[in-house]
């Protein structure tokens, strides 16, 4: 390492389990690419010491399952104007003000994801028809790093895939197409067929049961994106919000989903 390029990170409680640190205070050394270096031979080679006393240093904590951008927070926005009129974030606090608690604005987002240690969030329930407005949303979010999930399982073109009995090589251009048009990194389905089954006025929709319209059942739903998945090679797992959402009783859908998947893997 040449003269003065480590920032060290000094007096900070540090746990990192994959090596054997459980709060350990210590100081950990940062290259000039941001990375973790070794310890340096001479103090001559630290350009920086910060000093963490009173805090923890561990690794970024990632939420998998956020509401932070997309069409459903904006609702909710909509339907709570009264937050951002009284939870403003003070100017002096952050660079840009924000607002906001349980609908909080990107900025205030941004900047509270850290505050409790996370550094990547991923949003769920991405319309594709939504993608663009999601992501330029997620852009405006400060800090973390984003990424989000498309949702299908309810989309009439997916259904009617089903329906025909198309070959299982549709189902996975159609998976891999989305995938890409809405630049997102996973797929997630929401009460797979139910909420299609609304528009026929079927209230609820159990694991085995057929939707009104397209004669498909959840189960199918969920092993041809679940399979689709895993076949084209996509890292995250189908990320699953099961039949039968709100209805008492539900937890024995819940495992019988969990067995539908035949050892597939799921989140």
């Amino acid at each position: 390492m040449s003269r003065g390029q480590l920032t060290e990170l000094r007096n900070g409680r540090v746990y990192d389990p994959a090596h054997g640190v459980d709060g350990e205070v210590r100081s950990i050394y940062l290259g000039a690419d941001g990375r973790i270096a070794p310890p340096p031979r001479s103090a001559d080679a630290v350009r920086e010491s910060i000093d963490l006393g009173g805090c923890v240093v561990m690794a970024g904590g990632v939420d998998i399952h956020t509401h932070i951008g997309g069409g459903k927070v904006n609702l909710a926005r909509l339907m709570l104007p009264e937050e951002h009129l009284t939870s403003r974030v003070p100017a002096g606090r952050h660079p840009r003000v924000g607002s906001g608690i349980a609908t909080p604005s990107t900025l205030t987002a941004g900047y509270r994801y850290p505050e409790m240690g996370y550094t990547a969030c991923f949003e769920p329930p991405m319309l594709p028809a939504n993608a663009r407005q999601a992501h330029m949303e997620l852009a405006d979010t400060p800090i973390v790093d984003k990424g989000a999930y498309c949702l299908l399982g309810n989309d009439d073109f997916m259904l009617r895939l089903l329906a025909g009995k198309a070959p299982a090589s549709e189902l996975r251009d159609y998976i891999a197409w989305t995938l890409h048009a809405a630049q997102a990194m996973a797929v997630k389905v929401v009460n797979p067929g139910g909420i299609n089954a609304f528009k026929f006025n079927q209230r609820k929709l159990d694991l085995d049961e057929q939707n009104a319209a397209y004669g498909v059942t959840p189960r199918q739903i969920l092993l041809a994106l679940a399979g689709g998945l895993h076949e084209l090679g996509v890292v995250h797992p189908l990320h699953i919000h099961g039949c039968n959402l709100g209805v008492p009783g539900n937890v024995q859908t819940t495992l019988d989903t969990i067995a539908a998947l035949e050892g597939l893997p799921l989140t």
